[in-house]
């Protein structure tokens, strides 16, 4: 990282290859980079049906170091969650997790968001995410059993924000 972090901007279609690299520069990660890819394929070619959902990455020396993003439940509660929420493996513990969680939780309170979710798998592979969710002020809010496979729950937390 060169001096200040930049500020996120919204991603286009043309950053969607640099933002599948960095959700897989986690080799351990087997169904991120797939679904991601999918959910990414459509984002970019249906964006009316995705008008809602927002996707911002952040450089560094013009390099896509950082994907997140966030959607709004559209069809139940108009709750948030945050979605693809990666920094690049080589660009950990620099300071852009957190300035990314920070730019959109500034987003969503201007938009009168009062919680937002997440959910993450109990696999030992996500502890990470899960530590820094909790860091960040995330709360547990459920688990449900056995969702990815045997022995590995989805776990659901959220933030007033």
């Amino acid at each position: 990282m060169t001096g200040t972090i930049q500020k996120p901007r919204e991603a286009t279609a043309n950053d969607k290859e640099n933002i599948l690299r960095v959700i897989g520069s986690y080799s351990q990660g087997k169904w991120d980079k797939p679904i991601a890819k999918k959910y990414f394929d459509d984002f970019f070619d249906y964006k009316k049906l995705f008008e809602q959902d927002k996707v911002y990455v952040v450089e560094d020396n013009d390099n896509i170091v950082g994907v997140i993003g966030y959607h709004v439940d559209k069809y139940e509660t108009n709750n948030f969650w945050l979605g693809w929420f990666y920094v690049h493996s080589d660009y950990e513990k620099k300071g852009y997790g957190e300035h990314l969680f920070k730019f959109v939780k500034e987003k969503l309170k201007n938009k009168n968001v009062k919680k937002l979710f997440v959910d993450t798998s109990s696999n030992e592979f996500y502890k990470t995410a899960l530590l820094r969710y909790i860091k960040y002020g995330f709360k547990l809010e459920a688990v449900i059993k056995n969702y990815y496979e045997k022995n590995e729950d989805q776990l659901i937390l959220s933030i007033d924000i």
